[in-house]
């Protein structure tokens, strides 16, 4: 009889893996999303980064040249436009140019523009707050930073430089969805097993003990059963006596 209790009670491994199956889902679930929006926030700052360091590498290159161009004497801009022609090579640089204050390109990264004049709303915005402006704006069809920088001679602003520099492109990409898929199993997997292991003998251990219990149950009965018979069948007919 105790061993058909004991035979109906639920097997212990069942429920143990079903627990462990949702509460692994439920972690897996939860753990995708901090993934990728780690991912977005980690890719949102590495761009903002590059994006900096590109404007901060633009104005230094440009105020580099304003000094330059200040300490040429007269109107001689023959070492600036060698000194253009070989930042020209840069890939990140789609133009340059030396423009005085009557608007003409006395130098120029590409010799073919020299001493035509040239209408660019940056350098206009320049020359308005006479002070150095970065601006986005597109050169060549391509997306950039423009940046004007002024250089001065006898404490006025005789003319400006302008530089188009590329905006780099993202060089950081969120993980695909393959790759945090499989980044959350290989951290999930191991949690599963150990989860349903540790369920599953700590459920075995609680069974082994309702079947105790019930045991000692079933036999406490079995053993007073006879008992009771006996004083039932001892115990004198007060009826016969009378």
């Amino acid at each position: 009889m105790a061993d058909a209790s004991a035979s109906q009670l639920p097997r212990t491994w069942l429920p143990a893996l079903l627990v462990s199956i949702v509460v692994s889902a439920f972690c897996a679930a939860a753990l995708y999303v901090l993934l990728a929006q780690h991912d977005r926030s980690l890719v949102a700052q590495r761009n903002a980064s590059a994006v900096m360091a590109a404007e901060y590498g633009a104005r230094a290159t440009a105020r580099t040249l304003a000094w330059f161009s200040e300490s040429l004497s007269g109107d001689n801009f023959a070492s600036v436009q060698h000194t253009l022609e070989q930042h020209a090579q840069q890939a990140n640089l789609l133009a340059a140019a030396v423009i005085m204050e009557d608007n003409m390109v006395v130098a120029s990264s590409n010799p073919a523009v020299i001493g035509s004049t040239i209408q660019d709303a940056a350098w206009l915005a320049a020359r308005r707050a006479q002070s150095g402006v970065l601006t986005p704006g597109i050169e060549k069809g391509r997306p950039a930073f423009i940046v004007v920088e002024p250089f001065r001679r006898d404490n006025r602003v005789v003319g400006w430089i302008r530089l188009a520099v590329a905006t780099p492109p993202e060089a950081a990409a969120p993980r695909s969805d393959d790759d945090l898929g499989r980044d959350v199993a290989l951290v999930i997997a191991p949690l599963l097993l150990v989860m349903a292991t540790l369920l599953m003998l700590t459920m075995r251990g609680l069974m082994s003990r309702v079947r105790s219990l019930l045991r000692g149950i079933l036999r406490e009965a079995m053993e007073q059963a006879p008992h009771t018979e006996s004083a039932s069948a001892g115990t004198p007919d007060r009826g016969g006596m009378a």
